[in-house]
């Protein structure tokens, strides 16, 4: 399943841009994935530790959750990601539930191969055999949902370009999910 939602004005791009040059470039840090070495980027909420296996603090700016929040109402967590460094084709970790969506702000081509119909695991008789490939070519403001357990790329990125994904999180991590919550809202008790 692949949608374009909405294409958001140029004018807004922009202003999502400056304040994301200010406000979460500070905050950026190299990928650590197989799939992005080197590209710039930071966990927006929580922060899923490829590793570990757990949910950690991720970076929490009100402005900009409520604007995601705008695009994804159910969202859990996000992820920024910024230049030319794209990422090659991948599934999500399990720590995503089927359903994304990407904020596109700049030049890439996007690589969507469609194997599961719908937001949802199917056994393999129920597969689209070959997969259908689509290519789109980018240029900024695009905002598309889309199951995020079909491979998918960002590749031939502009220098400038900047990324949102939002997902909610798999029912199976729930539970780790709400243990890091209560682990934040402790964090930010007054004594």
């Amino acid at each position: 399943m692949l949608e374009h939602i909405t294409t958001l004005p140029a004018e807004r791009v922009q202003k999502i841009k400056a304040y994301l040059e200010e406000h979460v470039r500070p905050h950026l840090e190299r990928d650590v994935s197989s799939y992005a070495r080197g590209r710039e980027r930071v966990w927006l909420q929580y922060e899923w530790d490829l590793k570990e296996r757990v949910f950690r603090q991720g970076l929490k700016l009100g402005k900009l959750w409520r604007f995601c929040k705008e695009i994804y109402p159910e969202a859990q967590l996000g992820l920024i990601s910024r230049g030319a460094i794209g990422i090659t084709a991948h599934r999500d970790d399990s720590y995503a539930n089927y359903k994304a969506y990407g904020i596109n702000l700049g030049q890439c081509k996007w690589q969507y191969n469609l194997e599961y119909p719908g937001y949802m695991w199917v056994p393999n008789s129920r597969k689209i055999n070959p997969p259908e490939i689509t290519v789109m070519n980018m240029t900024g403001g695009e905002v598309i949902r889309f199951n995020c357990k079909n491979l998918h790329a960002a590749l031939e990125c502009s220098e400038d370009r900047w990324s949102i994904n939002l997902w909610t999180v798999s029912p199976k991590f729930l539970d780790a999910l709400k243990n890091q919550e209560e682990k934040s809202d402790e964090d930010h008790i007054q004594l």
